[in-house]
């Protein structure tokens, strides 16, 4: 940027300018750096207000499709569909959980995670948004060591990466490649950058599509940066900070015409970590409890409180409505000597949940609580401050979860 410029004269004849040049593109690129920060920061605020309502939601749906589980018979068509709006739902709360720590309301957990099993069940799920004119390769290892990994957080990637790879063939027929094996990393290789020697898990999904050039190759993990009018920029600099932070590497070859392969490398567990079975199976609880529990559930969303309550009056248990802390309160007073457990969501319009619970305690001390909320039991806890609660179950749960507490607080 030209600052100043002033004419020069040498006696009665032009001699030139003398001016001073700022170079301001370091300044540009803080600017947009800034802006980009403060995005991030109001997204983060966006992600913490809306996923506790989100949750409920989720929690009313996975309630709901229980409930039509338990009225239907083992062998009825409709139960495979009424299971996949469960996994669904669960595989939702699990994005929300991102948003979260997105936020900074928790930190993500790691376990051991199988990345093959990982694959397949995202392909699964995403074969009604994959182009219908995309053909799938799967090469996907069977008995790979484990990465710890957060499994939520390594679907967003693979979801991203094959997103991408179906948006990179646009309208013309294609291939999307997926695979995973095995890969060491020797500490003088030259495409692995900074990462530590040993064994990693690799994960390949390439396409057939336009590719990229140079220029948006070095573009392309930047924040709000997107070769897509409609997009956001996000999806993979989300990616490689997922990546980043499991101590893993992503990789990009592309050119002009010639596709796209992003390779990810994630390091793999410990020999003895073993990731947890594939498919949730939830421990059948006994049919009815040795004495019916009396349960008040004060929870202030109507179709989640609705689905809840009428499950729990199928498993014999005699339960007390509220949908806010008056109701609560007043039910309580009424009913004190009846009520031996209380499920109390944390969030209820009106009051908080720690002043609601003093009082609750204050009227019926020998009544179990068990707290309920989308956020972490850690925030709940410190909600609480020095009061505890006797059990805690996050928002959305499944019902043979709150059943089996609901039994254990009411013996």
């Amino acid at each position: 940027m030209l600052s100043t410029a002033t004419q020069r004269f040498a006696g009665p004849d032009y001699a030139g300018h003398i001016g001073t040049m700022v170079d301001i593109t370091q300044h540009r690129r803080d600017r947009e750096q800034g802006l980009a920060a403060q995005k991030l920061e109001s997204l983060g605020v966006l992600a913490g207000g809306v996923a506790h309502d989100f949750n409920n939601l989720l929690g009313s749906i996975l309630a709901n499709s229980e409930l039509l589980l338990a009225d239907l018979p083992a062998d009825a068509p409709a139960r495979e569909g009424i299971d996949r709006i469960n996994a669904v739902a669960v595989r939702a709360a699990e994005i929300v959980r991102e948003l979260m720590t997105f936020a900074g309301h928790e930190n993500p957990i790691f376990e051991p995670v199988s990345i093959s099993s990982l694959v397949r069940e995202m392909l699964e799920l995403l074969k009604v948004s994959i182009s219908k004119l995309a053909v799938i390769r799967v090469d996907l290892a069977d008995g790979l060591p484990a990465v710890m990994a957060n499994a939520s957080q390594i679907r967003q990637v693979v979801m991203n990466l094959i997103t991408n790879a179906s948006e990179a063939l646009g309208k013309a027929h294609g291939v999307i490649s997926v695979s995973s094996d095995m890969r060491r990393v020797l500490r003088d290789d030259a495409d692995t950058g900074e990462l530590a020697e040993g064994e990693y898990v690799r994960l390949r999904v390439s396409d057939t599509g336009c590719g990229m050039t140079k220029e948006i190759q070095d573009r392309i993990f930047d924040p709000f940066f997107s070769t897509k009018f409609s997009g956001r920029g996000l999806g993979l600099a989300a990616v490689q900070g997922i990546v980043r932070s499991h101590r893993g590497a992503i990789q990009l070859t592309s050119a002009p015409g010639e596709g796209t392969c992003f390779e990810v490398l994630l390091p793999c567990a410990p020999p003895n970590a073993r990731p947890p079975d594939e498919a949730r199976v939830p421990e059948p609880a006994p049919a009815t409890a040795s004495a019916a529990t009396t349960v008040l559930v004060v929870e202030d969303e109507e179709v989640l409180r609705a689905a809840v309550c009428k499950m729990l009056r199928k498993k014999d248990f005699i339960v007390i409505e509220a949908a806010d802390g008056n109701a609560a309160l007043e039910a309580l007073r009424g009913r004190a000597a009846e009520i031996g457990v209380i499920l109390l969501d944390m969030t209820l319009p009106g009051i908080s949940g720690k002043q609601l619970f003093e009082e609750l305690r204050a009227i019926r001390p020998e009544a179990r609580v068990i707290l309920t909320t989308a956020y972490s039991k850690e925030m709940a806890a410190n909600a609480l401050g020095s009061l505890e609660a006797w059990g805690f179950i996050r928002k959305p749960y499944h019902i043979s979860d709150l059943v089996a507490m609901l039994r254990s607080a009411g013996e």
